[in-house]
């Protein structure tokens, strides 16, 4: 009987501790459109924090660019904690995991968070920051072309 009860308070924990964890996660889904091509990669990088951007990112993904549709494109991700976060996009069109330019000027596709549009430098961290706190976030990112 000891053994049943102790059991059964194992389950309870192992319950609890796992329905509390997903209650703190939320899946964000970004989709993103104004795709020029479906040639070569995409990166989404996320920033949880001003020191790690441009260039330590929080997490980013790799999305392989053949399910894009009509210039769209989808990308759900799952298990989020909840909290404040910016995005930068990098469309790498020849998959050489850089943003390209000439002269300066990027030559392949970029984006960021609330759909920020920079001029001649990076955009502040603070204008790119957004909440995830729903079970579900969607966002709306258009990437931008320079030349």
């Amino acid at each position: 009987m000891n053994k049943l009860i102790n059991y059964l308070l194992i389950l309870l924990c192992v319950f609890t501790l796992s329905s509390n964890t997903n209650k703190d996660h939320c899946t964000l889904s970004v989709e993103l459109s104004n795709f020029r091509n479906s040639k070569g990669k995409l990166y989404i990088f996320l920033y949880n924090y001003k020191n790690q951007f441009p260039d330590n990112p929080y997490k980013y993904y790799e999305v392989d660019k053949s399910n894009v549709r009509n210039n769209r494109l989808l990308v759900n991700i799952p298990n989020m904690p909840k909290g404040q976060y910016a995005i930068s996009i990098l469309d790498d069109e020849n998959e050489n995991d850089d943003l390209d330019r000439f002269l300066g000027i990027p030559t392949e596709g970029y984006g960021f968070s609330n759909n920020v549009k920079p001029f001649l430098s990076l955009p502040n961290y603070e204008d790119l920051l957004f909440n995830l706190d729903n079970e579900r976030t969607k966002l709306n990112l258009t990437l931008q072309y320079a030349l």
